[in-house]
């Protein structure tokens, strides 16, 4: 098999792959749970479910089209939330529980374990990155700030500007126009599935899966695949298309 063409550039999606949302999530609802008595009898990964789903719904549906503010689908979701567990949704709950959830979420925010190592390896090698993002710039910029990944990131395309979400092909278009690259000298790392890899994969990017799971890869497109960035050489192995050994 002949082997990958190295990269001159790599685009990361962001939450869940360099900014570690899962971990800021799970920290918000533990503390929900703790403060407000109704939930403690949901286990912790059914309510994660259930509360990132209508996060995406709300996100996609009305955030990322400007319908409604960032503020106000914050109350509408967690709103949602509650009503779907059988809650009464008294606003002075849904109140305090946003207050819970934002102050902790924030308190939790952290880069992805590995990420920022391997982001310094990269840029340290010539590599161009960009991270690619279905979200508000404003966000995601906070985000790379506060984690400190935004010292390692060359460019920030988000959906908000762009005016469609991936998978769609003008999302990595646009991320290819701001790096200056081609598709087949650009590597493209998403934990989606569906909107980083099969995305990617449609305008000629080769994809790598990242995934914190044991979910097994669907069949095609072929992808990369990566459960950690660490250890680092074996990370930067699977994204530079290289043997570990030659790093």
């Amino acid at each position: 098999m002949k082997a990958p063409t190295p990269p001159k550039a790599v685009l990361f999606d962001l939450d869940d792959t360099l900014f570690d949302h899962r971990y800021a999530r799970l920290a918000a609802l533990h503390a929900m749970r703790q403060a407000h008595a109704p939930l403690s009898g949901f286990p912790l990964a059914r309510l994660d479910r259930s509360y990132e789903h209508i996060l995406a719904e709300i996100h996609f549906s009305q955030v990322l089209t400007r319908e409604i503010s960032l503020e106000e689908s914050r109350t509408l979701r967690m709103t949602r939330f509650l009503e779907e567990f059988g809650l009464l949704t008294d606003p002075t709950d849904v109140r305090r529980l946003l207050r819970i959830r934002q102050a902790t979420y924030r308190r939790h925010r952290r880069a992805v374990p590995g990420a920022v190592a391997l982001l310094q390896f990269l840029k340290s090698s010539g590599t161009k990155i960009g991270v690619v993002t279905n979200n508000l710039r404003s966000e995601q910029e906070e985000k790379l700030r506060i984690t400190g990944l935004d010292d390692w990131v060359d460019y920030l395309v988000c959906s908000e500007q762009v005016g469609v979400t991936k998978p769609d092909p003008r999302m990595f278009r646009a991320a290819l126009a701001e790096i200056h690259g081609t598709p087949r000298t650009t590597v493209m790392v998403g934990d989606s599935w569906e909107s980083d890899v099969v995305g990617a994969a449609r305008v000629g990017i080769r994809p790598v899966w990242f995934h914190r799971d044991r979910t097994a890869p669907p069949a095609s497109p072929p992808a990369g695949e990566l459960r950690s960035f660490r250890p680092l050489d074996r990370a930067a192995a699977v994204i530079l298309g290289r043997p570990e050994r030659a790093l």
